[in-house]
């Protein structure tokens, strides 16, 4: 009986004792992590998890379309701090894909790390997850106008830099602008956003390489739109815009519209917002374009047409407005999902008719069609043409081996401004007074480049014509010709 008593006293001190063995581990590990944690910044505690990137100077892959093994170590190579090798694998990469701005930046941002170079820090703001096509038209821009300054040597010696933002889901959108108005290395931003309010409030320098339509961007919410508006008039502007903004380039359009017809059918493609990413051909839009077009005395016709409705016609349409509601001309506004779509309508129109499209019509896209949309007047902001002098569209032909659009020129453009305004004070309010002085211009791709003080550019919209053509660099036989201004 005694020892019985003895083994379970035994039993229970080595029980007690393997327990506190357990939580003097426990405390040692809890302790060992807190002190030895891995810095948050490091990009390979970063780019290498599962969690979404925010910020990426060249240690994660974004746009996978054609993605090379030399692309994947050089990426692996500069996350690892390995920059030789980092700049020897884009360099290699870029071979197999020249068209690749992605790997332009990077290679860029290797080379500023390798040679432990001075640098600034420009951020571009990349819809990658969401369009991926405007995503690579905007960084080819980006990467041209920082492959051109970093040629030259810098911005007054010092390199420039670009950080590629992009976010997985919308519902990080607001962590993507709080995340880089909140890094004070950031000294610029280049992009489109909805809610811009906190740019102004925090002092960093967005500049719009492109234009949306105000309303139609955000059609649920119009009142925050206009306080949006309103607050780039305020002294200390940080929102500055490459183009004139979306309701010049719809005001020469419908005026041009109005002189070739007194009928005009339109056809949209109208979506429920909470689905549709590309809010530019939304009803707004389409009410927008209405109240242009009348405004210069022509009418729009009631035969409804949707190209985002599953069960539409576009023979019935057609034959509809032209047969019984008397049209004698057709815009079509789709957006890029559904630009297909409206070829189809165009097909059904057969010429009978003048056809306008919108500006989401300005795409290599299109011209795969151009048979069926020979004729078509789009508004466009940029076209090769419009300043032959300038060696833009030339230089960026060598660069890329392919044609750029007016994206990819507003996108260089944003940069041109940027540069310039860094050339005269390299900190962020520096740069927001440089942009803001009435003395400030400078030369991009589509033109002199000067800003009102709210931060808007003035002028209007250039009109293209799709004809036929004879070996012409698009492959199609079919181009945007560039109406001379009337």
């Amino acid at each position: 009986m005694t020892n019985k008593k003895e083994n379970l006293k035994l039993l229970l001190s080595l029980g007690l004792a393997g327990v506190m063995v357990a939580i003097l581990f426990w405390l040692i590990s809890k302790v060992s992590s807190t002190l030895i944690s891995p810095n948050p910044g490091q990009p390979s505690s970063i780019e290498f998890s599962n969690k979404p990137s925010i910020i990426n100077l060249g240690t994660k892959i974004l746009v996978k379309v054609q993605t090379y093994p030399e692309k994947r170590d050089a990426v692996k190579a500069f996350a690892e701090k390995n920059y030789s090798t980092a700049v020897e694998k884009f360099t290699a990469s870029l071979k197999n894909n020249p068209n690749d701005p992605e790997s332009l930046i990077y290679l860029n941002n290797a080379k500023i790390a390798r040679d432990n170079s001075e640098s600034l820090k420009v951020a571009v703001i990349a819809p990658v997850n969401f369009d991926q096509n405007l995503a690579e038209e905007l960084l080819r821009g980006v990467a041209q106008a920082q492959n051109e300054v970093n040629e030259r040597g810098g911005i007054n010696g010092k390199k420039l830099q670009i950080v590629i933002a992009s976010v997985e889901n919308r519902e990080d959108s607001q962590k993507l602008d709080k995340e880089l108005v909140e890094d004070r290395s950031i000294v610029a931003a280049v992009g489109v956003r909805r809610d811009t309010e906190i740019y102004n409030d925090k002092g960093l320098v967005l500049v719009f390489p492109v234009e949306r339509p105000n309303q139609a961007e955000n059609p649920e919410n119009t009142e925050q739109n206009v306080l949006n508006n309103q607050q780039n008039t305020v002294k200390n502007n940080y929102l500055f815009h490459i183009n004139p903004l979306y309701d010049n380039l719809i005001d020469t359009h419908a005026r041009y519209i109005a002189r070739q017809g007194r009928n005009i059918a339109i056809c949209g493609d109208i979506r429920n917002s909470g689905n549709n990413s590309n809010f530019s051909s939304s009803k707004i839009l389409v009410e927008q374009y209405t109240q242009a077009i009348e405004q210069y005395g022509s009418k729009v016709i009631s035969t409804s047409c949707n190209l985002a409705d599953k069960n539409f016609d576009p023979k019935a349409f057609v034959d509809r407005a032209i047969e019984t509601d008397n049209a004698s001309g057709f815009l079509l506004i789709p957006s890029l999902r559904s630009i297909n779509y409206a070829t189809k309508v165009a097909q059904e129109i057969k010429g009978r008719k003048p056809l306008f499209g919108s500006e989401t019509m300005y795409s290599a896209k299109t011209l795969e069609n151009g048979r069926d949309v020979e004729g078509m007047v789009v508004p466009v902001f940029w076209h090769r043409d419009a300043n032959k002098n300038n060696p833009f569209a030339e230089n960026a032909l060598e660069l890329w081996k392919a044609r750029v659009n007016q994206r990819t020129a507003g996108a260089y453009d944003a940069m041109q401004v940027i540069i310039a305004g860094l050339e005269r004070d390299s900190t962020r309010e520096g740069l927001q007074k440089a942009l803001s002085n009435p003395d400030f211009s400078t030369s991009g791709a589509t033109g002199n480049i000067m800003f009102s003080p709210s931060g808007k550019r003035q002028g209007e919209a250039l009109l293209v014509k799709i004809e036929r053509c004879e070996r012409c660099s698009s492959g199609t036989n079919y181009d945007f010709v560039l109406l001379t201004r009337k």
